[in-house]
């Protein structure tokens, strides 16, 4: 958990809202069970107005995968209240909620692992999720969407298809990507010299919260 979920954490608490479970249910298709985002001591500039101080909401089928590596919970949906004012952002508190209910269920339910993915992901949530799926998981063509499903042991758990649809049959790198990764090499060479080890800093404590999978696509594994 990164410094700003904690600090998320401290000012803000998960909260069960089973009144709304019923809902959401019918609204998803999917048996679920509702929390929210509450502001305690969060800045009051950053909290909607008329939201009852919740910033946010997600929703948790209650079928959950005991995988091999790990628990596994499934996502309905998810919803962040916007502030009214354009100058001031709190975009992104949905993701720090993710990790804040994953550290708790991991204690509830006594598990050392416990990840979330999205039960669907459909047109409408297509754009956030390609992201992570490009970006955290490496996916980036059908091949390696089938495959990363296969290796955590998703099948028959998610309805991705408008992902399928949207990616392509084989990636093929841009000129830039090319650019980058030999930048990236070059850089991570520079960390030693003649057996001396550099300060090279690591941007993983810096990643977006919840967009880290221990489990991600790797072309190796498939050629093994």
């Amino acid at each position: 958990m990164n410094l700003n979920t904690e600090l998320v954490k401290h000012c803000a608490s998960l909260c069960r809202l089973p009144y709304l479970d019923g809902l959401m249910t019918r609204m998803t298709s999917e048996d679920t069970e509702v929390w929210a985002l509450r502001a305690e001591n969060f800045p009051e500039k950053l909290v909607p107005r008329n939201s009852r101080n919740y910033m946010c909401y997600m929703g948790v089928s209650t079928k959950k995968l005991n995988a091999s590596y790990g628990k596994v919970h499934f996502l309905t949906f998810g919803h962040e209240n916007f502030i009214d004012d354009s100058s001031v952002s709190s975009e992104g508190i949905l993701e720090h909620m993710y990790d804040i209910y994953c550290e708790q269920m991991k204690d509830q339910e006594d598990v050392d692992e416990l990840y979330l993915y999205p039960c669907q992901i459909d047109d409408d949530s297509l754009v956030y999720w390609s992201d992570i799926a490009r970006d955290t998981w490496n996916i980036r063509d059908k091949r390696e969407l089938n495959e990363f499903i296969r290796q955590n042991e998703l099948m028959g758990w998610v309805d991705w298809s408008a992902l399928e649809e949207d990616l392509p049959d084989i990636y093929h790198p841009s000129e830039y990507e090319y650019i980058t990764d030999s930048e990236s090499e070059s850089d991570s060479e520079s960390c030693t010299e003649e057996g001396e080890i550099k300060n090279c800093e690591s941007s993983d404590e810096d990643e977006t919260p919840r967009k880290r999978r221990k489990f991600v696509f790797d072309e190796t594994d498939d050629e093994a």
